[in-house]
């Protein structure tokens, strides 16, 4: 990662993720639990009783984030889908093609 990408991130970070995680905790949203529940008797949560596996492209990722946090009533992560798609295209890896063999790539003989 080049420190154009780091200060990006960093500033992705800064202005728009903390401010929504904010908003988030001023509405008392909680993810998982920070300690224990003396009131329950096991934090293992089971599965779901029908795992939903989806094939997505790239064109389709980012209304599938925003619909799956509108749905959980997560307005703040929400308006994040758009900017959280251009960073992922962004920092994506981009492996260039070479006619040489990868050093990574054991020859058989």
């Amino acid at each position: 990662m080049s420190s154009t990408d780091d200060a990006q991130l960093r500033r992705f970070f800064r202005k728009r993720l903390m401010p929504a995680a904010e908003k988030l905790r001023a509405r008392n949203v909680s993810f998982f639990s920070l300690g224990p529940d003396s009131e329950s008797d096991t934090w293992y949560e089971g599965p779901p009783s029908e795992p939903k596996f989806t094939s997505l492209n790239v064109d389709e990722c980012e209304a599938a984030l925003r619909d799956l946090w509108q749905g959980q009533e997560l307005p703040e992560l929400a308006e994040l889908a758009g900017e959280l798609m251009k960073l992922a295209m962004h920092l994506e890896i981009q492996e260039e093609e070479s006619s040489d063999v990868s050093s990574f790539v054991y020859v058989m003989y």
